[in-house]
């Protein structure tokens, strides 16, 4: 055990406006350092899109696929996909998110966490609803906010047509606060992409 410490009764009086019930200035101190470090106590808000649950477990069971949203108590947020391939009617949504993505949230300092369905692709020319998923997960933005994004695709490749990786070229007129959320793009609003994504 450590030796005690000190404190003046200033620093006291703080201490005891934010106990919490029978707290003892140690567990207030800890609850402190938790916060400091990123540890987070409260279980994540979560938010379905649709906000019906049953509504969103049934379009789950159809499109098989929904956008997660993760964000975290140092403020940045991990965007990734669930394939729910194996949900059924009998499942247990909110079990299969906390064994799941939800698993360890106190560890990955998760704080809430977004559910939206993602449409599926129509399968006709000019329809680029797979593309959008993919370069969003690749820029880490919502499929949301890849959507209202309007960019061209260009090719990098040698005189042998041998492809060395993509180019996507953002319009001027594209939101800032969104392309400001893209790392590794350059002034002039584009950006390399690897060749796996558009597979």
């Amino acid at each position: 055990m450590k030796k005690c410490i000190e404190i003046s009764s200033t620093t006291y009086s703080r201490l005891e406006k934010i106990a919490e019930g029978f707290d003892t200035p140690e567990a207030v101190i800890v609850r402190l350092l938790d916060n400091a470090e990123g540890k987070v106590e409260i279980k994540p808000e979560l938010k379905f899109y649709p906000t019906d649950e049953n509504s969103f477990k049934a379009q789950l069971i159809e499109n098989k696929e929904a956008e997660v949203v993760l964000y975290k108590v140092d403020g940045t947020r991990e965007i990734t996909r669930w394939k729910a391939n194996r949900l059924s009617e009998t499942s247990n949504l909110r079990g299969n998110l906390w064994s799941g993505f939800l698993r360890g949230w106190k560890t990955k300092g998760i704080k809430s966490a977004e559910f939206s369905i993602l449409p599926k692709s129509i399968n006709q020319p000019g329809d680029d609803t797979e593309l959008r998923k993919s370069l969003a997960l690749e820029f880490n933005l919502t499929f949301e906010e890849m959507e209202s994004l309007h960019f061209e695709i260009d090719v990098n490749s040698s005189n042998d047509d041998l492809v060395y990786n993509h180019i996507v070229q953002f319009s001027d007129d594209c939101d800032s606060d969104i392309l400001n959320k893209i790392d590794g793009l350059h002034e002039n609003l584009w950006i390399n992409v690897d060749n796996s994504v558009f597979q």
